[in-house]
């Protein structure tokens, strides 16, 4: 049976209408503290938005941006699997310690340092301290000289923790369906600093938590170069719910075409209360305002929660 154009234009008449009624009713409010993914992305969202699929996915996630003060520390736990991005600076090891501690993590499947600088990898030693069993440990490839990265590889050898680099186009399983996608570096093509060398903060592990429909991107302390690069070499790759800003909100960091490309509701970043390196810094809070970013530090908010089932995520504070 054929039917008409009159009958066309009247059905689809009748779905724009549902369709305008039914957003104008279920529109996202945004209340100080909370965000949950917005009605017309959890009936319309596909999984090649956010990087991953919900059928794959069992139980719940969260994330913790930990208050440990200048440096971050991003505890992930999945069902009963815990992963550690970046331990913090050396003179916050007790404080990640007792955050560990607080959250019942007896053990870690992954620890993943995005460079080798101190207030990203001075907690380690703690770690090892503690007598925390490791699964598998994954750094960017870069060495350095100091004596924080040595006690680092120290203990890594001495305890035959499992070891790698992690390269563009690298998977980490975090377990439960959780994955964990690498954008960069690019093995073999460090971005250099002006005296010819790797340079740590934008040669940072740069990638993408997936959880069924729920996205967060992690950058370390990636600048201006890498998110260049990132920005031409990813795009709409870097697409996220969640950002992770780059270099605690360094003025360098979160440039406008990064934001547009990563295109996030939500922004955390982790930083120490009255820092000496004035972060976040205004130009970067201005950026990320100026897309309609609601932005999260732990200088004000204490140990930044997110929780999701895969569909729906909520951010919460402690303060």
């Amino acid at each position: 049976m054929q039917l008409n154009n009159k009958f066309w234009e009247k059905y689809v008449a009748i779905v724009f209408a549902f369709l305008v009624s039914f957003f104008a009713l279920t529109g996202c409010s945004t209340a100080s503290g909370t965000t949950i993914g917005d009605s017309f992305n959890k009936i319309f969202q596909t999984s090649s938005d956010s990087g991953g699929s919900s059928s794959a996915i069992s139980g719940t996630l969260d994330v913790y941006t930990l208050d440990i003060g200048q440096g971050d520390a991003h505890l992930i736990r999945v069902g009963d699997e815990y992963t550690l991005i970046d331990t913090g600076d050396v003179d916050h090891r007790d404080r990640l310690i007792a955050q560990l501690k607080k959250y019942n993590v007896k053990s870690l499947k992954n620890v993943i340092i995005t460079h080798p600088h101190a207030d990203h990898m001075g907690g380690f030693y703690a770690l090892i301290k503690a007598g925390i069993p490791i699964g598998h440990v994954y750094d960017n490839g870069m060495e350095a000289g100091t004596s924080v990265y040595k006690t680092y590889m120290k203990h890594i050898k001495a305890k035959k923790i499992p070891h790698s680099a992690l390269y563009k186009g690298m998977t980490v399983d975090l377990g439960s369906g959780a994955q964990f996608i690498v954008y960069a570096p690019e093995e073999g093509q460090y971005i250099m600093d002006k005296k010819g060398q790797p340079d740590p903060n934008d040669n940072s592990i740069v990638g993408k938590l997936v959880f069924g429909k729920f996205s967060m991107l992690f950058t370390g302390d990636a600048s201006r170069a890498e998110e260049n690069k990132l920005i031409k070499e990813e795009n709409t790759k870097l697409s996220s719910r969640i950002l992770k800003v780059g270099h605690h909100g360094s003025a360098s960091s979160s440039q406008k075409d990064f934001i547009r490309s990563v295109r996030p509701e939500t922004a955390v970043i982790s930083v120490g209360l009255h820092n000496d390196y004035g972060h976040p810094t205004r130009e970067a809070l201005d950026r990320l305002a100026a897309e309609n970013v609601m932005v999260y530090t732990t200088a004000r908010q204490g140990t930044i929660r997110i929780h999701t089932d895969g569909n729906t995520w909520q951010v919460t504070s402690e303060r």
